[in-house]
């Protein structure tokens, strides 16, 4: 970056405020408790950031649409009489994709679910992989916890990706099913699908990235 071209004293304090403020009005119907929470992870990115440490391909603002963009069709979802107990939903979003993924009681519910996930203005994509059939039990939901920590541990201490930019992988399991998302090279998305595919309890690996090349 050229001298001229260098952000004046304070930018990015102001940049930072501004997301800061972007998030609470995203966040303004979800609730006070799920607005904190979205709002602190924000913080923390920007602190990272401010660090030099941040891993992120996302703009700031984006990554707020997507933090907010998880909290709100969950709370949607769960507010509606059609869902219940028999329905185990988790969420993801990275860059304007969302990833539906868990059991769902019937196909009308998951096309429900997809549809209404469709709807959010800070979503361009919808990947809708939650699977017809029972809610699996406690410790299966233990298990998918573990895989992905162990997912995570393997990246962590093997990754493929050169330096940070690792972090910008992000884990879901659903039935020892490994879903990685995030903004990637297709090279870059290949080599660590392969790097985890032998992590014990991996069943099958899904790549839904935001390929940059």
């Amino acid at each position: 970056m050229k001298a001229s071209e260098k952000s004046a004293p304070g930018d990015a304090e102001t940049d930072n405020t501004r997301s800061l403020a972007r998030c609470r009005h995203a966040t303004a119907g979800i609730g006070p408790r799920a607005a904190a929470t979205a709002c602190a992870a924000l913080a923390l990115v920007l602190v990272l950031a401010a660090c030099g440490g941040s891993p992120e391909r996302r703009t700031f603002g984006t990554f707020v649409d997507d933090q907010a963009a998880e909290l709100t069709i969950i709370d949607t979802l769960y507010s509606r009489p059609e869902f219940d107990e028999r329905d185990h939903i988790k969420v993801e979003a990275h860059n304007r994709t969302l990833l539906l993924a868990g059991e769902i009681s019937s196909e009308e519910k998951k096309a429900l679910a997809g549809r209404l996930a469709g709807e959010l203005k800070a979503i361009d994509r919808v990947v809708n992989e939650l699977a017809v059939m029972p809610p699996v039990d406690f410790s299966d939901k233990g298990s998918n916890s573990y895989i992905t920590a162990k997912v995570n541990t393997r990246l962590a201490l093997r990754n493929p990706i050169d330096g940070r930019e690792g972090g910008r992988v992000k884990v879901m399991t659903a039935r020892g099913i490994v879903y990685l998302m995030g903004s990637v090279t297709r090279a870059e998305g290949d080599a660590v699908a392969e790097a985890i595919r032998d992590v014990r309890g991996v069943v099958k690996v899904v790549k839904v990235f935001d390929y940059i090349d």
